[in-house]
């Protein structure tokens, strides 16, 4: 339900061609599967580059418009963001709920079922209607794909957490890798990710 209504929202705002900041530069390195200024962007401009072949028939104003392309995949990595989001708040709200005694839900599950959703979905379309996600989401840049990755890897270790398998934390180990090929950024996930492992390592 999040990944749905933001990505309308989102497809209803996109920026119709370039804009400000980096998007000419960004807009032809997709087009043409190019290489953009440090660090490259590699996955994204690879992913950029596909909805670029995809909506080729695009056109603004009689001409080529691939930017509208990458806005349009932008838009896809916001709502994918706020779709892990969503799944994030509503599984540890389900978990929070049924480990405690709740007086608010007591022993209604379904009661309980219709929080953790109403929570995860609020929270998610909180997060991506906020003005630096959403503004993000509808133009020309690798942000939006920095946040899917941000919340992928925090879904990932929470399910970890949950049930830890080697499986889960290699998988998580390398979307947070593959996260980097975008935006260094990420690396301020390093902190809270190595104590979560270290507490569940302990146990």
């Amino acid at each position: 339900v999040a990944t749905l209504v933001t990505f309308g929202v989102y497809f209803y705002t996109l920026g119709p061609s370039v804009g400000l900041e980096d998007s000419g530069e960004l807009a032809t390195a997709s087009a043409h599967l190019g290489v953009p200024h440090p660090p490259g962007y590699p996955f994204w401009t690879f992913c950029t580059w596909i909805f670029c072949k995809m909506f080729s028939f695009v056109t603004y104003m009689g001409y080529p418009n691939p930017a509208w392309a990458v806005s349009c995949c932008s838009a896809f990595f916001g709502a994918l963001a706020a779709g892990c989001t969503a799944m994030l708040i509503s599984r540890s709200a389900s978990d929070f709920i049924f480990k405690s005694d709740s007086l608010l839900c007591g022993n209604d599950s379904k009661l309980a079922d219709w929080f953790s959703f109403a929570g995860g979905v609020g929270g998610a379309l909180a997060f991506a209607f906020s003005p630096v996600e959403w503004s993000q989401s509808t133009i020309v840049e690798i942000y939006s794909l920095n946040s899917l990755f941000l919340m992928l890897v925090f879904l990932l270790s929470y399910r970890w957490m949950c049930r830890p398998t080697d499986k889960t934390l290699w998988f998580a180990a390398f979307v947070f890798g593959l996260g980097l090929t975008n935006y260094q950024v990420l690396l301020f996930a390093v902190v809270p990710l190595g104590i979560i492992i270290c507490l569940i390592m302990k146990k």
